[in-house]
């Protein structure tokens, strides 16, 4: 298992190329936009495909809100890596659990493809989502009915820490979380986690 859980990929996509031992001018990339569907704001998404692309990675959408159960699973297949964009954590959840893309990502990735996660991406891949409640909105996934994630890691990454944004609201996030909450690891905007099967640092 690669995993490479970012707060903002294109911050840091450099690094994780030059640390994943292949030419990206050779590797087909699964790019996953779904979660920045409900936002009306896209740049995150938009800027981390064409990092990609300018890194030369070859980069095909696969919006899993609106392609066939099929049609995913072969892209997936046909991925070298497979990049999940930010937006909303919850509405991301909600479309992996109802078009199957969370069982295919499992899978994918027990197989040993690598994965990318930028914000929403990576804290799709903890044991729960609901601390990301600071910064999404649960409303924007009305059919979702659990907060559980798709426990790849057995952490929380709590994306963009110390990013002024979102100062208030880890304020009052944290002090809970350290109380009663679940693990995590806080992953500021410009580090990264890589997951190397059953091991983990932060680059950055």
């Amino acid at each position: 298992m690669l995993l490479f859980l970012t707060s903002i990929a294109c911050e840091v996509m450099d690094r994780i190329a030059d640390g994943m031992d292949r030419d990206p001018h050779d590797s087909k990339v699964a790019f996953i936009p779904t979660a920045s569907r409900p936002s009306q704001n896209k740049e995150g998404t938009e800027k981390d495909r064409e990092k990609l692309r300018s890194l030369g990675f070859q980069v095909t959408d696969v919006d899993i809100a609106a392609t066939p159960r099929e049609d995913i699973q072969r892209a997936l297949k046909r991925a070298d890596i497979i990049f999940v964009g930010g937006g909303n954590t919850f509405y991301l959840l909600q479309e992996a659990r109802r078009s199957g893309f969370d069982t295919m990502l499992r899978e994918s990735i027990e197989a040993g493809t690598p994965y990318i996660g930028s914000s929403a991406g990576s804290v799709l891949l903890g044991p729960t989502v609901e601390p990301i409640k600071m910064m999404d909105d649960p409303k924007e996934a009305p059919e979702l009915d659990s907060y559980d994630g798709l426990g790849l890691v057995d952490f929380v990454p709590l994306v963009h820490y110390g990013n002024e944004e979102f100062v208030e609201e880890y304020r009052t996030a944290l002090a809970g979380l350290y109380a009663a909450g679940p693990r995590f690891v806080l992953v500021r905007d410009h580090e990264f986690l890589t997951v190397r099967g059953d091991h983990w640092r932060i680059d950055g």
